[in-house]
């Protein structure tokens, strides 16, 4: 058994100076990166100039360009023939635009006692809102709801919405209920 115990220290020794032997060599590698194993003829005419220059000063340093040189790069678009840079957006003009006029609907109103909602459909998005006297949607504010109608304020421009009901004919007479159809009986 003790064969066995000395085996396994002797391994644990081997394995400890095999991993300091890596560590060293990555160390070497990791000071000298640039090694002189590459012939002068796999080497580019700037490579072997660059090695030249670098082995004059004991080391070869490498220097990156600046992000400014690659400014024209980012600026042109990749897939566009001619690769041109796209044109400036012109200014905007600081004068008024026609705004457009509001095209709204007023579908329904509930009338609570602490609360009047309007409910408005914007015809341009057609959108349903669910307002509340006082409220701003966009850039309008409902200033009042009635049962029947609601005001709606934008840039000092009233909008009277009323409240368009469709009045179907009531039939007069009796109507007749539905019984649920019959069941057939299953004999078991």
């Amino acid at each position: 058994m003790s064969s066995w115990r000395f085996s396994i220290n002797n391994l644990t020794l081997l394995l400890l100076l095999a991993i300091g032997a890596m560590c060293a060599n990555l160390y070497y590698q990791w000071r000298s990166p640039f090694s002189s194993t590459v012939s002068a003829a796999e080497q580019t005419p700037d490579q072997a100039e660059s090695a030249e220059s670098g082995n004059r000063g004991g080391g070869v340093r490498f220097v990156p360009i600046s992000i400014k040189a690659y400014n024209e790069i980012t600026q042109r678009p990749l897939f566009v023939e001619g690769r041109l840079p796209p044109a400036e957006p012109e200014p905007k003009t600081a004068g008024r635009t026609a705004s457009k006029p509001l095209r709204l609907k007023l579908e329904g109103v509930a009338m609570m006692p602490e609360n009047k909602v309007a409910i408005i459909r914007d015809l341009e998005t057609n959108e349903l809102y669910r307002v509340s006297q006082g409220m701003n949607k966009n850039d309008w504010k409902v200033e009042s709801v009635d049962s029947e109608s609601a005001t709606v304020i934008r840039k000092g421009v009233k909008l009277e919405l009323k409240l368009e009901l469709e009045e179907k004919p009531v039939k007069q007479g009796r109507q007749t209920k539905r019984r649920a159809p019959a069941r057939k009986k299953v004999n078991r």
